[in-house]
């Protein structure tokens, strides 16, 4: 096992963390990449806060992290806080949580490393688990097209569309995967991202799919149990996340 303070490699893992800036001054965006591989889909596993289902549960993500001895971690959907028409399905680590109706575009990653993501007349609870759905996320939009290009119109509320600090997941195929945070609402280092801009990125790194995650206050990725971008928030409590490590 090889770490340093931006990469970790194993006989299961490696991760590589790059920063990334675009623009300048009031424009400047500043943004950090995670290039994840792994040929073991049981490192890539969910948490709530608090290790407890269901509303008001929270933690910081260093915390979180340190309770399940991630590798690198990333602030979730906010399962528990969508509006109620994002409800959706829940499903951690195998475990079917929640199977309500929603208007969002929804992401499910299966057992076979495949990610895939859903509108919401497409997805199909029933099949996705005969399928061996393993997580579930549903914030959204999706990002990209069936063939891996930028999308230019997005199922969610003019409000998500603007700049804003960002979370999103990447998939380029079974076992590499990406997770991008943006910095926002800090003119001179980072006005955020729109979600055309946020997808742009992904058809950029080559992913086949890619799903905007909860962003804002609750944008937080760490390494180790160290926060790697720059919260606007520092503090910030979440209440789920995604995260990689070693099978215990």
């Amino acid at each position: 096992m090889i770490s340093t303070a931006n990469s970790y490699r194993s006989k299961d893992l490696s991760v590589t963390i790059t920063p990334y800036e675009l623009g300048s001054g009031m424009n400047k965006i500043t943004y950090y990449v995670a290039d994840v591989y792994t040929s073991n889909i049981n490192c890539f596993r969910t948490y709530f806060g608090q290790n407890t289902y269901g509303t008001g549960y929270t933690e910081h993500l260093t915390n979180m992290s340190r309770d399940v001895h991630a590798i690198l971690a990333m602030n979730g959907d906010s399962y528990c806080y969508n509006r109620q028409h994002t409800a959706g399905v829940l499903i951690r680590n195998g475990t079917l949580y929640r199977a309500e109706p929603t208007t969002s575009d929804v992401c499910i990653l299966y057992k076979n490393g495949e990610m895939k993501t859903y509108s919401p007349d497409q997805f199909n609870l029933q099949q996705a688990m005969q399928d061996g759905a393993y997580q579930s996320w549903t914030f959204g939009p999706n990002l990209l097209d069936t063939q891996g290009k930028a999308l230019t119109s997005f199922n969610t509320w003019d409000y998500i569309r603007k700049a804003h600090p960002r979370s999103a997941i990447g998939y380029y195929e079974p076992g590499h995967y990406c997770f991008v945070v943006v910095d926002g609402r800090q003119t001179g280092y980072s006005r955020g991202m729109t979600l055309p801009e946020l997808a742009q990125v992904f058809e950029n790194l080559g992913c086949s799919a890619a799903y905007n995650l909860d962003g804002g206050h609750s944008t937080f990725m760490t390494m180790g149990d160290q926060v790697v971008n720059h919260p606007y928030k520092s503090s910030h409590q979440i209440v789920d996340c995604l995260y990689f490590g070693e099978v215990q």
